[in-house]
């Protein structure tokens, strides 16, 4: 082979591995910033759906996660009358049950076998709390969806990035059909996007040892 084919051939091959090298660098580059971009995204839309811890409510209580054992006590001795049960339903008629929100938060998965789950009950015993000291339909119904918020923000968010014709799991969520009740995490705390438990003690984070 002449010498100068052998020139020829070799830059060929240096241009051949500097463009694979560069395409690597580039395509990693770029799926890094994607990632980013998407990773970055997130922040305003849990800005924008979920309240934050200490905000102030309509009753007077900050919103807290040691709110949540005194709603479901709320939900457990509050007896409302037949009046005082109609504006209930209507305050509950409007949301849906973020751990499975083909049902409506007034009759969640749960209750077809006879139990309720810490994140319905809460939200309810909040409600019903809310009527008996007269607050409107309207008023308890933001009072409840701001809790649920605070409570279950992820599915808020899977929520809203749905609506905007986004994959919810392509951004570490999940589809809002597919909520907390049907990916198994009914006894799982609430602040790992579980409902908290089934029994009337609220679990509201992991024990420690």
């Amino acid at each position: 082979m002449l010498e100068s084919e052998i020139r020829v051939r070799s830059r060929a091959i240096r241009r051949g591995i500097l463009l694979v090298v560069v395409g690597s660098v580039l395509t990693g580059g770029m799926a890094a910033l994607a990632s980013s971009k998407g990773a970055l995204s997130l922040a305003p839309l849990y800005t924008e759906n979920v309240p934050k811890e200490g905000l102030a409510t309509v009753y007077g209580l900050p919103l807290a996660w040691t709110n949540a054992q005194l709603f479901a006590m709320w939900y457990d001795t509050l007896r409302l009358t037949a009046t005082e049960a109609e504006i209930l339903e209507a305050a509950l008629a409007p949301l849906a049950a973020p751990c499975c929100d083909d049902n409506p938060l007034a009759h969640c998965c749960c209750e077809r076998g006879g139990l309720i789950c810490n994140v319905v009950r809460t939200a309810r015993g909040l409600g019903s709390y809310l009527v008996r000291n007269g607050y409107p339909a309207d008023e308890v119904t933001r009072a409840m969806d701001q809790w649920l918020r605070f409570i279950h923000g992820d599915y808020y968010v899977a929520r809203a990035l749905a609506a905007n014709g986004e994959d919810p799991t392509a951004y570490g969520l999940f589809l809002p059909a597919n909520g907390a009740c049907y990916r198994g995490l009914c006894n799982v705390p609430l602040q790992d996007g579980g409902c908290g438990g089934m029994g009337p003690e609220v679990v509201v984070e992991r024990p420690t040892t």
